[in-house]
């Protein structure tokens, strides 16, 4: 009883020691003196306490007074070293040390110190006169454990959480070098693209035509916006694609597309189709949903033959949603190949510059926006009919559009 009760109050010393040696504030010197000195109030009201025998009250007010001053001494000092942190990291980790004995020794001060009138040890054993809320300990035992558990869950124990980021960094990793691949794809496709505005606009400026020149200069305004876009927002995030969402017609993303691809149609001479039934606004990110439709043309003219190609653009809305159809009269897709058309780094295409990350790129676009993209049907000889889906929560305003308006490009 007797060692029970000196623990009892010197229960706030211990708590102000462990803040002092443990925070790290004060010097080793500085710690080694208050060690000796803070416990001198208690030392004093214990000797002025009556005898032991034949029983012993404890539980004055002055040491309610006193014992509340140590308890909020020490959580003081971890608040102190929490704002006195400069590294983020440690910083986190002294407010969760610091809340978490403030809500414990705070309760703890309630129950078994400001709650208790008096305890009496004597010869019939140990009596208290309390609020009896020492009963509900167990909770301050229970909030320990939660949290210990929480924070061991969320921040890692015993080497768990290195192991979770190291597995997060390798995923980044990962995601960094197929991110570098599809820019590398996009840079690629872009460049084609210069390549074939640079080779008509030399040929406008032999024939001293201003408007071809005008054209492709503005054409080429849009290539290079685009491969800035792109690499901006890949250099942004390196765990995945990241929408910037904003509101866009998708004609005018299908025009801009079009436009870009329009030296190399005319090369080719490639027949562009439009079959527009609707005209919507949508939300979603116009750079991404760029590339995807300009991988598509770009994949449907890859297949097709010179002077011979036709290419079929529609818009259209079935039950809720929002189809845009590429087809053309290309090489087609082998059933084969088709079944892994959309799996990262496969591609039929020959050439060391071709990574397979085109359609796979695009799949993962469209499912960010709720939607998809698939092979509607494919036949070897006759063609590529392809489909994105986007859903109407996308949507923001629709208008029907009377007629089509076809565009021949290269004719």
């Amino acid at each position: 009883m007797l060692i029970w009760g000196l623990e009892y109050h010197f229960l706030p010393y211990l708590l102000l020691m462990c803040s002092l040696v443990f925070t790290r504030i004060f010097r080793s010197k500085s710690i080694l003196l208050f060690s000796l000195l803070l416990p001198l109030p208690i030392l004093i009201y214990l000797a002025t306490l009556p005898p032991l025998y034949p029983v012993l009250q404890l539980g004055h007010p002055s040491f309610r007074i006193m014992s509340g001053i140590y308890f909020a001494a020490g959580l003081s000092v971890y608040w102190l070293r929490y704002a006195a942190e400069r590294n983020p990291h440690h910083k986190k980790n002294s407010f969760r040390t610091a809340a978490a004995l403030m809500v414990c020794i705070s309760f703890l001060y309630a129950t078994d110190y400001y709650g208790l009138d008096h305890f009496l040890i004597g010869r019939d054993g140990l009596k208290i006169v309390s609020n009896n809320m020492w009963q509900f300990n167990f909770l301050i035992a229970l909030v320990f454990v939660s949290m210990f558990v929480f924070y061991s869950m969320k921040y890692g124990f015993m080497g768990i959480k290195m192991r979770i980021e190291k597995q997060k960094i390798d995923y980044s990793m990962r995601n960094l070098t197929k991110g570098a691949l599809i820019l590398n794809h996009t840079i690629k496709n872009e460049v084609q693209k210069i390549n074939y505005l640079s080779s008509r606009m030399r040929g406008a400026v032999v024939n001293d035509d201003k408007e071809e020149t005008l054209r492709n200069l503005e054409n080429l305004d849009h290539v290079a916006e685009h491969i800035l876009k792109m690499v901006n927002q890949f250099k942004e995030r390196t765990d995945g694609i990241v929408l910037h969402e904003q509101e866009h017609r998708l004609a005018d993303l299908l025009e801009i597309s079009v436009q870009t691809l329009e030296p190399v149609l005319q090369e080719k001479r490639v027949q562009i189709v439009r079959d527009i039934q609707i005209d919507p606004i949508l939300i979603c990110d116009g750079t991404h949903i760029r590339e995807v439709i300009g991988n598509l043309l770009a994949n449907a003219v890859d297949a097709l033959e010179q002077d011979n190609g036709q290419i079929s653009i529609t818009v259209q809305k079935i039950k809720k949603n929002i189809l845009v159809w590429v087809k053309d009269n290309g090489t087609g897709i082998p059933k084969e190949s088709a079944a892994k058309m959309f799996d990262p780094f496969f591609t039929t295409k020959k050439g060391t510059s071709n990574y397979g990350l085109g359609l796979n790129y695009c799949y993962a676009v469209m499912q960010k926006h709720g939607g998809g993209i698939r092979l509607v049907d494919s036949n070897p000889g006759l063609g590529t009919w392809m489909e994105l889906r986007f859903p109407s929560r996308r949507m923001r305003q629709i208008t029907a559009v009377k007629s089509s308006s076809p565009l021949q490009a290269g004719v």
